[in-house]
């Protein structure tokens, strides 16, 4: 059977999405953090499952992950840290005073475990877009992270998997986009077109 979309909450910006499903908390944490960490030129770039709800699969989620560069690292815990964001060693996230979770990904690391993918720097405009003033791996590069951190822990395979199908259908491609994907993921991503379309 071919997935399909609801396309009225496709309409709906993610700010809306988040208020709907009573999850404006993280919202307003995102643009937060976002603003702190512009205001101290710290290059940053959202990714994880606000990421799939701002690409258009309009998802509830609950936590932020972000993508920084590896030298910004202690800045960037200095950044949140004045906002009220403490740093947890034992989780190794950061949490908001509301208990949101904020965790953050390095710019060069594998995007999967054991996996030749690499996430890029989030001040490349070749890998990163805007949407509702925030930046975000783009459409490719988020695809391209979610098969590869599926394939590299089975823990995930399952959901990050069916937000590629569902960004598949949302954004209608088909097999020709595997060609702006890393290689090593592009025989999944055609995969998984044929099973948003029903395995045709």
């Amino acid at each position: 059977m071919t997935l399909r979309y609801n396309r009225s909450m496709a309409q709906l910006t993610a700010r809306q999405v988040f208020h709907l499903l009573e999850n404006e908390t993280l919202w307003q944490l995102v643009e937060r953090v976002h603003r702190r960490l512009a205001d101290d030129a710290i290059e940053h770039a959202i990714v994880g499952g606000v990421a799939v709800c701002l690409h258009g699969y309009r998802r509830n989620t609950v936590d932020l992950d972000l993508l920084v560069n590896p030298e910004d690292t202690a800045d960037l815990r200095a950044a949140l840290a004045a906002d009220g964001i403490a740093w947890h060693p034992t989780a190794r996230e950061f949490r908001s005073a509301a208990g949101v979770p904020i965790q953050c990904v390095l710019a060069g690391e594998a995007e999967g475990s054991g996996q030749a993918a690499r996430f890029p720097s989030p001040g490349d405009p070749k890998f990163i877009t805007t949407i509702e003033g925030l930046p975000v791996l783009s459409l490719a590069s988020l695809i391209q992270s979610k098969i590869a951190c599926g394939l590299g822990n089975l823990r995930r395979t399952h959901r990050d998997f069916a937000d590629v199908v569902e960004l598949i259908v949302v954004h209608e491609l088909d097999g020709s986009f595997a060609r702006l994907l890393h290689k090593s993921v592009r025989k999944e991503f055609r995969v998984l077109v044929r099973q948003a379309r029903g395995g045709k």
